[in-house]
């Protein structure tokens, strides 16, 4: 993401106390601790003066900050935050960043996780994005709305207990991308990335799993 901010010569910074968008609270259902760890991060955007919070690509982050973070704090934010998918899809509509999708040559489909698509409606800004930077895009059936859980969500992906049950349940996701025969897989959430990546292992699917900001820094045009 720091080559796309330099390409598009963004003002940005990198907070070293709270970097990170995971919330631990969600997870565990806790909104007392998702409350604190929302806070945290309030906080530290306002004290380090910025104007817009970007969140990571993060299927669970993105729901806990963007949406249930006001209900934790019981206010709305004072500052604007969106994700990286929408930044991105700003940046080359606008023009503040050129890319040339004929860099991505490869045949590319995209896993639509959860928490971005099914809550978070970012079908289209994900698909105008990949579209603007990759010559060949093949959907998997069913996508978007209907598309299938990689298998590692709520939690599974943490928790050793389930790692059976998650990588079998995941079979429906390998046999979706192996019908594709894509060479490039694009999920912009790092669970699904670290759950694809064992699938594409378990079942030897010969793949590259890769995140949409990824994606679009191997396509960027750089004018020095």
């Amino acid at each position: 993401m720091a080559k796309i901010f330099y390409a598009a010569k963004e003002s940005w910074t990198l907070s070293t106390k709270y970097y990170d968008v995971t919330n631990y609270g969600f997870f565990n259902a806790n909104n007392h601790e998702a409350a604190i760890i929302t806070r945290n991060l309030h906080d530290e955007v306002k004290r380090l003066g910025c104007k817009r919070l970007v969140l990571g690509e993060c299927g669970h982050g993105s729901r806990a900050n963007r949406w249930e973070g006001p209900n934790y704090l019981k206010k709305q934010y004072d500052f604007d935050v969106t994700t990286v998918v929408e930044l991105i899809a700003e940046y080359i509509q606008s023009g503040k960043i050129k890319v040339d999708k004929s860099l991505n040559s490869q045949k590319y489909t995209i896993h639509d996780p959860c928490n971005l698509v099914r809550n978070g409606g970012l079908l289209k800004q994900i698909r105008f994005v990949v579209n603007e930077s990759v010559s060949e895009l093949v959907e998997m059936n069913p996508y978007g709305n209907d598309n299938f859980c990689c298998g590692g969500g709520g939690g599974q992906l943490a928790m050793s207990e389930y790692n059976e049950r998650r990588i079998a349940i995941g079979k429906i996701k390998a046999d979706q991308i192996k019908a594709t025969g894509a060479k490039v897989v694009i999920t912009p959430c790092h669970n699904c990335v670290d759950q694809l990546s064992q699938l594409n292992h378990t079942y030897k699917l010969g793949v590259q799993i890769k995140t949409i900001a990824e994606v679009v820094a191997d396509a960027l045009i750089i004018n020095n």
